[in-house]
């Protein structure tokens, strides 16, 4: 009966020894708790990456197997307890087993990128913002709200920072196996890392209270061209006998290689001798001579201003035109039939404003103002061509609310004289006019853009004037008997405009 106890005891005693071996043992690498696992079960794990994990068995293991040597590392330092590593993000089946075969443990494991030290950057380098990370198949999730859309732009660049970065420093030459090692140290699992490929950063951040910016551009433009001509055209014919000849003198205008508008008669005359006084008896001399004068002086002025206005949200990108499109040939098609493109013109503007910060406003501006030129315009096939003069200016510029600024301007000054004559006689003084044409041309060209960007905010419709606000049209009589267009007093009972008239108003031309 003793022996009988003795031998429980000493059973009692191999149990608990055996359940004290198979205790959590403390993880000296990180203070990471130990995973206990219990008897041929299975168990999903999630790990960080380049984070380490320790499991205890509930028995001895003898071999390891890792789906995906890649994603993670798995070292048993002794028969129960194994250590894992995470090397890349991905997925893993891990699966432990006995001495005899059998599953010990099965592990599904999960290696991802830890996002708290992330959301702590966020939320201490983008002050007054409540940003949220989630981390989807090794790419970045950002959501919650930001206060401007430059805020949600250095909360991108920080996350594409977190999610490249780290990636593309991990070495890329490893191999693609492993090496298992038995020994009564324990198995061993050691593989080489592959470099991870390049993460992407979906941005649903919302902005809170989205900017907008009223941009207002000014193009003027003054032309101021003065142009001078003066020649002398000496037409003639003398026929002496049956000897008949023309003179003339007709010069052109090198300048501008036109004739003036209008050509002034000086006078004209003819005269006739004998020909005797030339020694020839029975010949006759008829001549006849006509000179006109070519003179002009013109002076005249383009002034061109177009201040076209336009409003986006920050961030976004808004276009305007006012103008048109004229008809270009660019082609004929297989049955010979012109083919006919659009080309627009007119004042155009298009820009894409950013608020950087409280009043300041960061603009990528495009404007032009165009006009057909019929001066230079060409002959193509019966069709008459026109060109266009073109101002258009492209630039990116940094502006307070309300601040004004010249992003754009030229000043130009070209003049063009030419002499043209006939040789000899052209050169001779004074009688030399005669024989010459002179032409002076000079064109002076200022031009200045002005941009002047405005953070606005929605207002009561009735707070809005439009163009016709107070416009009525003139009645049959009114028209008739005192040439009106509009009426003077408008409408009984017609709301007055919501706004007052500011600058210089009245009737276009004097």
């Amino acid at each position: 009966m003793v022996s009988v106890q003795r031998g429980l005891l000493a059973a009692m005693s191999v149990w608990v020894g055996l359940a004290t071996f198979a205790a959590v043992i403390p993880a000296r690498a990180e203070s990471v708790e130990p995973v206990p696992v219990a008897a041929s079960i299975s168990r999903a794990v999630k790990l960080g990456l380049n984070k380490a994990l320790v499991v205890d068995l509930p028995r001895d293991a003898r071999d390891v197997l890792i789906s995906n040597p890649a994603i993670a590392d798995a070292v048993m330092r002794t028969p129960r307890r194994m250590y894992l590593t995470g090397i890349a993000v991905g997925q893993a089946s891990i699966i432990v087993f006995d001495r005899a075969g059998q599953q010990i443990v099965t592990l599904d494991l999960e290696v991802e990128r830890d996002n708290t030290a992330l959301e702590q950057m966020l939320n201490r380098l983008v002050p007054g913002s409540n940003i949220k990370t989630e981390i989807v198949s090794d790419n970045v999730i950002l959501s919650g709200t930001v206060r401007t859309a430059a805020d949600a732009r250095k909360a991108q660049d920080i996350a594409n920072i977190f999610a490249n970065g780290g990636a593309n420093a991990q070495p890329g030459n490893g191999s693609s196996g492993g090496t298992a090692s038995t020994a009564a140290g324990g198995v061993s699992i050691s593989l080489g890392t592959t470099t991870t490929p390049t993460s992407s950063v979906v941005n649903l951040l919302t902005i809170e209270g989205e900017d907008q910016v009223h941009l207002k551009v000014t193009v003027a433009e003054v032309q101021r061209n003065i142009l001078k001509q003066l020649g002398i055209d000496i037409n003639g014919a003398i026929s002496i006998g049956s000897f008949k000849g023309l003179i003339s003198s007709a010069l052109p205008f090198g300048a501008t290689n036109k004739a003036p508008d209008s050509v002034g008669i000086v006078g004209s005359g003819s005269q006739s001798a004998g020909c005797g006084a030339l020694g020839n008896s029975g010949c006759t001399f008829n001549n006849g001579i006509m000179g006109a004068v070519r003179a002009l002086d013109q002076t005249g002025m383009i002034k061109t201003l177009a201040e076209p206005t336009l409003t986006a949200i920050s961030g976004e990108s808004a276009s305007f035109l006012a103008g048109g499109e004229f008809p270009v040939p660019s082609g004929q098609d297989q049955d010979g039939n012109v083919i006919i493109e659009y080309k627009p013109f007119g004042v155009a503007l298009s820009f894409t404003p950013v608020v950087l910060s409280e009043g300041r406003i960061s603009l990528r501006v495009k404007t032009e103002v165009s006009d057909l030129n019929t001066e230079d315009s060409i002959q193509l096939s019966g069709i008459t061509l026109p060109s266009i003069t073109v101002r258009r200016s492209e630039t990116t510029l940094e502006l307070p609310s309300g601040g004004s600024m010249i992003m754009a301007g030229m000043l130009r000054d070209n003049i063009r004289q030419a002499v043209s004559g006939l040789p000899a006689l052209g050169k001779l003084p004074i009688l030399g006019t005669l024989f010459r044409s002179r032409d002076f041309k000079r064109s002076e060209t200022e031009l200045v853009i002005i941009v002047t960007p405005y953070l606005v905010s929605p207002v009561s419709r009735t707070q809005l004037a439009k163009p016709d606000d107070g416009f009525a049209p003139a009645g049959d009589g009114t028209a008739t008997f005192l040439g009106r267009l509009n009426r003077v007093y408008g409408f009984e009972g017609k709301p007055a405009p919501a706004g007052s008239y500011r600058g210089t108003y009245g009737f276009i031309f004097e």
